[in-house]
This record gives C-alpha cells, structure tokens and sequence, in this order.
C-alpha cells in the first residue's frame, strides 16, 4: 500500500514538473523581446487553462510558481529536457504551435521572439520544416483574426 502512495506521489510530481516546464517556455518566447503584453498574458493564460484543464486560481498558481523556478533557473535546458523526456513528437509540435501563437498574440514577431523559437526549435529536437508549417500556420490565423 505504501509504494502505491509513493508511486502517485512521484506521478503528480512529474506532472507538476511538466506542467512548470511548459509554462516556463512559454513564458520564455512571451518575454524574448523584453516586452510582456497583456495579449501574450492573456494567451498564456488561456493556452495553460486548456491544455492541463485547469480552473483561473491553478493556473495562477502554475505562473507564479513558473516565474520562480525561471528566476531561480540558468537556461531552458532543464526545462526542454523535461519535456522531451516526457513528451512525444506530436505533443511537442502541439507545444511549439502555441509557443508561436504567444508570440504573435500581440501582432508582431521580434527577432528575439524569432531567435527563442529557434532555440526551442533545436532544444526540442524538432523538424525544421514542420516548424516552419506551424509558424506560417499561426501567423496566418492572427492576421485573418485582427483582419
């Protein structure tokens, strides 16, 4: 019985660990250009609500406790590891094609935006041509919705 307890607790860890490491790279490409919007904000907020089906408070919870372990990190290593350890390929161009739509939910792409996906693109072992897809396939849908 108490390996069973052991073994959900080291479950929830590794999910709560996945759940900061996600938040955390999007945070990243938010912030690349040194310039939060309230648009990336709210992008944010609503892509981590639908994706772990959280309430308002949890994904409060998920940011703050996002924004410590980003300060207290020295790169996104950590972090992309986690995520390749505990994701697979579609799930990770899932994650990469709402790294693009934080980036653009304020309408512009900066070239340090350009330079973090990048960065994700070879940290999370992605197809260059698939991560061009999904770049022009957000990009395309953010201009139709301001349009």
């Amino acid at each position: 019985m108490f390996d069973g307890s052991k073994k959900k607790e080291s479950l929830e860890d590794r999910e709560l660990k996945l759940k900061v490491a996600t938040s955390v790279v999007l945070l990243e490409a938010a912030t690349a250009d040194s310039h939060f919007s309230t648009e990336e904000q709210d992008k944010i907020f609503e892509i981590l609500k639908s994706r772990f089906q959280m309430n308002a408070e949890s994904v409060k919870e998920l940011i703050d406790k996002s924004e410590q372990e980003r300060q207290s990190s020295t790169d996104l290593w950590y972090f992309t590891n986690l995520i390749n350890e505990n994701l697979n390929n579609e799930e990770k161009y899932n994650l990469m094609e709402q790294v693009w739509e934080v980036i653009y939910s304020d309408g512009t792409l900066d070239k340090f935006e350009n330079y973090i996906a990048h960065k994700l693109l070879n940290m999370l072992n992605l197809d260059h041509s698939k991560f061009i897809e999904l770049k022009m396939k957000v990009r395309s849908e953010t201009e139709t919705e301001t349009a």
